[in-house]
């Protein structure tokens, strides 16, 4: 095992770690469907982007690329 694969391994459970602390911070929809899907234009629609949930799934999704893109990369080089 290099020192690759260890950062790789590293970097694959610190990434796993935040995404579920982002996904578990996130608040749960009012409506008890999904929000995406709803498809209604109302005020807290308009101004997501900048609330503390909308920055919790920008940052899942960040790390969610992280995790990918490094188990690839480690998956790569263990052949």
């Amino acid at each position: 095992m290099g020192v690759l694969n260890i950062i790789g391994g590293i970097l694959m459970v610190l990434a796993s770690i935040g995404i579920m602390l982002a996904v578990v911070l996130q608040e749960s929809p009012k409506g008890g469907g999904l929000n995406a899907l709803s498809g209604g234009d109302s005020y807290y629609s308009k101004n997501q982007g900048r609330t503390m949930d909308a920055m919790l799934v920008k940052v899942t999704k960040v790390l969610a690329v992280v995790f990918f893109v490094v188990t690839v990369g480690v998956s790569f080089m263990n052949k």
